[in-house]
C-alpha cells in the first residue's frame, strides 16, 4: 500500500474502535494536518460530528456532552496554537473528574523544532491535567494495527477511570493527507478481518465498583450511633443515584441534608434549602453540628464551610468516588472512596440519637417572604426572581445549566421549591471559571438530546459569544437567561467593594454591548420581558416553542445588591428564631 492508503486505513481503524468503545461523538475544528481524521470520521456512518470554528468552544461543548452522557467525545484539531484553546476545558474537566479525549493532529518528527509552520510541542502539553498523554507513531507498516487498537481502547479506559478525566493523544501524520482506499487483503491489515466482522472493540474493559468496605460502614456507623447533632451534607454529584439515595438516607435518619444546587437534588420535592438557614450567624451560632457526612464534591456557598470553621465538629467524614483530597481546611477525619449511593444505602438502617431540628415552618415562611419581596408579578424582574420563576416551571422534560459567579448563587439559594422530579442541573464547578458557560451547555444538552435553559451574566456571555453560532441547530435548542447588569455583579458582595473607589473600573469591568444585536447576528430569537409576569409568559412559552432564544433580564448592580441585603434582613430573624434551633 501506498503512504495515502497506510494513513487512510490508519484513521480508519482509529474512528471504527473509538466509536465500539462508545465514544463516537466527535467534536471536530476544521484543518489541514488534521484531514485524515476528520475525513474518516465523515466517512464512517455510524460516526456523529460537529463542526466549530473555534477549538476553545468545541472543549467546552465536548465537556458538556460529557457531563449530560458520563461518556467522552473525541476532540479533533489540527497541529500549532489549535491544540493549546482545548486547554481551559481540559482544565475543568480534570478537576470535575469529566471524561474526555483530546486526538491533535501534528507535524512528523523531521519537522519538529526546525521552523516548520505551524508547529509547536504538542506531546505532554496539558502536563498533569491529563489521565493519559500518549503520541502514537507516525502511520507505518512497521506498527501492527493490534497495537493501535489496543492503544485507543487504553485511551477510553483510562478517561472512564477512577477519576475519570481527560487523554490527550498526540497523532503525527506525513503529507500527503488525502484519503486513499486502502487494501483491507493487504497482509498488514489481515488481522483486523475478524475484527472488521465482529463489530465489537478489539479489548473490553471494566471498570472497578467502589464498594465501601465492611470497616468504613462499621466505623460510619459508630460515629453517627454517638452523634447528637448531625449534618449531611450533599455536594456536587454526576450521578442521579447517589444523589437519590443521599436524600434517602437523611429522611430516615431524620436529619437536616444541605443540598447543593450541584448535587441534582436541590430542585426536588420537599427538600428545604439550608443554605438559607447558614447565611444566619445566629442560626450558625446554635446549631453546631457534631458530625459532618459529606457526600460528593464542593459546595458553590461558603457559609457552610465558614460555620464548620468556627465550631468544628469532632468527625467530618467525605464520601465520594474520587481518590483525591477534598478539604481546604484540613479538617477531615475520615475519607471513603466508594460511591454515595453504595454508602448511604449501607446506613439506612441506622438509628440516630439525636437532637434534632425542625424548621419547616422556617422555610415555608422564608419562602413567602421572597416571594413577596421578588415574585409580585408586575414588578420587575430581577436577578432573584428569574431563578425562582424558571425552576417552578421548567419540568423534568428538560434540562438546567448554571453559569459561575453570581447566577450559581442566585440559582443555590433562591430557587423555588418544585413539587415535580428534580431537575437535571449541571454547572462548571471544577474551578468555576466564567470561560466557555455557552458552549458548555450547548453541548450538554446535545449529550441528553433534550432542551435545556442556560442561566448566565453578562461577562460570561461575552466571553463565549461566538458560541450563540452553535444554537441554530436542532441538537441545541438553548435558552439563553442573559443577567445584565452591565459588568461583573459579584465584586459588589465582595470585602474589595469597601475599600476602593475603582470597582467599576478595576474589577467589574462594565461592558456596553447589545445582547439584542448578539442575538440577532446569530439569528436567534430575543426578548427582554420587564416584569416578573412577562417573564413568565415569554419562558413558558419558550419551553413550549423547543428551540433556542436569548432573554435578556437587564439588572442594575447596586440595586441588586441592595436587594440581597434587603432579603437577608428580612430572613434572619427566621433563622436566628430559637424555635428554629431548638430540639423536636
Amino acid at each position: 500500500m501506498n503512504s495515502k492508503q497506510i494513513t487512510t486505513l490508519w484513521c480508519a481503524v482509529i474512528v471504527e474502535e473509538l466509536i465500539r468503545q462508545g465514544a463516537g461523538f466527535f467534536c471536530i475544528s476544521p484543518g489541514s494536518r488534521s484531514t485524515p481524521l476528520t475525513l474518516a470520521v465523515a466517512s464512517n456512518p455510524k460516526a456523529r460530528f460537529r463542526m466549530f470554528p473555534d477549538e476553545r468552544s468545541a472543549g467546552f461543548y465536548a465537556l458538556g456532552y460529557a457531563r449530560a452522557t458520563g461518556m467522552p467525545a473525541a476532540l479533533v484539531c489540527t497541529s500549532g496554537t489549535a491544540v493549546a484553546n482545548y486547554f481551559p476545558a481540559v482544565v475543568e474537566a480534570s478537576a470535575d473528574a469529566q471524561p474526555m479525549l483530546v486526538l491533535s493532529a501534528d507535524r512528523p518528527f523531521e519537522l519538529l523544532e526546525c521552523g516548520a509552520n505551524q508547529t509547536i510541542r504538542q506531546q505532554d502539553m496539558f502536563g498533569s491535567y491529563t489521565r493519559w498523554s500518549f503520541e502514537l507513531p507516525e502511520p507505518g507498516m512497521a506498527t501492527p494495527l493490534a497495537s493501535l487498537l489496543s492503544t485507543i481502547d487504553q485511551a477510553v479506559k483510562r478517561s472512564l477511570g477512577s477519576p475519570a478525566g481527560p487523554v490527550h493523544l498526540n497523532l503525527p501524520f506525513r503529507e500527503p493527507l488525502e484519503p486513499e482506499a486502502p487494501d483491507y487483503s493487504h497482509p498488514w491489515a489481515a488481522p483486523l478481518e475478524a475484527w472488521r466482522a465482529s463489530g465489537e472493540p478489539w479489548s473490553r474493559f471494566a471498570l472497578p465498583l467502589h464498594e465501601p468496605g465492611a470497616e468504613s460502614i462499621v466505623a460510619l456507623r459508630e460515629i453517627l450511633a454517638g452523634a447528637e447533632r448531625p449534618l449531611l451534607v450533599a455536594g456536587n454529584m454526576s450521578n442521579a443515584a447517589d444523589g437519590e439515595a443521599v436524600a434517602a438516607l437523611a429522611d430516615s435518619l431524620g436529619v437536616p441534608l444541605l443540598a447543593d444546587l450541584t448535587s441534582g437534588i436541590r430542585l426536588s420535592a420537599n427538600r428545604s434549602p439550608w443554605q438559607l438557614a447558614f447565611q444566619n450567624e445566629a442560626f450558625t451560632d446554635s446549631f453546631r453540628p457534631d458530625v459532618v457526612l459529606h457526600f460528593g464534591g464542593p459546595l458553590i456557598g461558603k457559609q457552610p464551610a465558614l460555620a464548620i470553621r468556627k465550631h468544628p465538629p469532632m468527625h467530618y467524614v467525605i464520601v465520594r468516588e474520587h481518590p483525591g483530597r477534598l478539604g481546604p481546611d484540613h479538617n477531615v477525619t475520615l475519607t471513603i472512596e466508594a460511591s454515595p449511593a453504595s454508602v448511604a444505602s449501607a446506613l439506612e438502617a441506622c438509628r440516630v440519637p439525636l437532637t434534632g431540628l425542625e424548621c419547616r415552618d422556617a422555610f415555608s415562611a422564608a419562602s413567602g417572604i421572597i416571594d413577596e419581596m421578588v415574585c409580585k408579578p408586575g414588578e420587575a424582574v430581577n436577578e432573584i426572581s428569574a431563578p425562582r420563576i424558571v425552576s417552578s416551571l421548567a419540568g423534568d422534560g428538560h434540562a438546567l445549566f448554571v453559569a459561575n459567579s453570581m447566577p450559581a448563587r442566585d440559582m443555590d439559594l433562591y430557587a423555588a421549591p418544585v413539587a415535580q422530579k428534580p431537575l437535571q442541573v449541571a454547572l462548571n464547578r471544577g474551578v468555576s471559571g466564567i470561560d466557555g458557560i455557552i458552549s458548555t451547555a450547548a453541548g450538554f444538552s446535545a449529550g441528553l438530546r433534550k432542551p435545556a435553559t442556560l442561566f448566565i451574566g453578562d461577562i460570561s456571555f461575552l466571553h463565549d459569544l461566538n458560541a450563540l453560532s452553535l444554537l441554530g441547530h436542532p441538537w441545541n435548542p438553548l435558552i439563553v437567561i442573559v443577567l445584565n447588569n452591565n459588568g461583573g455583579g459579584i465584586f459588589s458582595f465582595l470585602p474589595i467593594a469597601s475599600v476602593t473607589d475603582r470597582l467599576d473600573e478595576c474589577f467589574a469591568a462594565p461592558q456596553n454591548f447589545s445582547v439584542e444585536l448578539a442575538a440577532r447576528t446569530f439569528g436567534l430569537d430575543y426578548a427582554c420581558p420587564p416584569t416578573n409576569r412577562d417573564f413568565t409568559s415569554v419562558y413558558a412559552e419558550a419551553l413550549k416553542a423547543n428551540r433556542s432564544l436569548v432573554i435578556e433580564v437587564k439588572s442594575d448592580r447596586q440595586q441588586n445588591f441592595l436587594l440581597h441585603r434587603a432579603i437577608k434582613a428580612q430572613l434572619d430573624p427566621i433563622f436566628g428564631n430559637a424555635g428554629c434551633i431548638g430540639a423536636r
